[in-house]
């Protein structure tokens, strides 16, 4: 699934909506009104892509993407404690050490992957998006009520090569994320939320994609509300904000 093309979807179609509407989107009508509102969740590694366009080839830093996934995780995992609830964060020791983990989180994740490759914004409220057993069993053998999924790609490219792509089209520097969460009851998707960042072009240290990544998952939790089936949305976006994040979005 392509996170960037969605975000403009959202981002565009957000252009024609009320502000309270656009910080809704995202997030079936039980999960806003409480009822689906889980206690426990449970952090699955994220899938984390940090990528380095070159002049001459495109280098994916596997070792980077391990570091930087699980720090997404655990600044996601932070914000979600701050606001309530109870986190699981399920990193790759836990899960080889555990053959029935292994393979439920295997299971999981490929039927997660069907079925968010099918979403479209606007049938969230419809809940037609199901994982189906395999989310069950995970989250019953993991003892949560929910299951979240994160997925992020960072691009960086030097300035030279960024030139070269603003000339004759190609890949340029960016940051995107999403996460989706998946009742463990029902294994019905209630939130999916998206998140990007601007990455300028030219050569990046590890403390600056770290940055990056804290920005992504600040980004993907701001809107989320606490557990407490009573609290509400926390953040309105301004229709500045939604202006600048899609025109920035169409014009890459």
């Amino acid at each position: 699934m392509d996170i960037k093309l969605r975000a403009v979807v959202i981002l565009a179609a957000a252009l024609g909506c009320s502000t309270a509407a656009f910080a809704e989107r995202g997030f079936t009508n039980e999960f806003l009104s409480g009822a689906t509102r889980p206690k426990s969740i449970a952090l699955l590694p994220a899938e984390a892509t940090i990528t380095r366009q070159q002049v001459i080839e495109t280098t994916g830093l596997i070792d980077e993407s391990v570091v930087f996934g699980a720090q997404f995780n655990a600044d996601v995992a932070k914000v979600l404690a701050d606001k309530g609830y109870e986190v699981q964060i399920v990193d790759s020791d836990r899960i080889n050490a555990d053959r029935a983990l292994q393979e439920y989180v295997v299971d999981a994740k490929r039927a997660y992957d069907e079925m968010i490759a099918r979403y479209r914004p606007k049938k969230l409220p419809d809940r037609i998006y199901n994982a189906g057993d395999s989310a069950r069993l995970l989250a019953s053998h993991l003892g949560v009520d929910a299951i979240a999924f994160s997925k992020l790609s960072i691009t960086i490219t030097p300035a030279g090569k960024a030139i070269v792509s603003a000339l004759i089209g190609g890949t340029t520097s960016g940051a995107n994320s999403m996460i989706g969460i998946v009742d463990g009851d029902t294994a019905d998707l209630e939130v999916v939320q998206i998140a990007i960042a601007i990455v300028a072009p030219g050569e990046k240290t590890p403390e600056e994609i770290a940055a990056y990544v804290a920005t992504l998952a600040a980004g993907n939790t701001k809107r989320l509300p606490g557990a407490d089936p009573s609290q509400r949305i926390e953040v309105a976006v301004s229709d500045d904000e939604v202006l600048d994040e899609a025109e920035t979005l169409i014009r890459e």
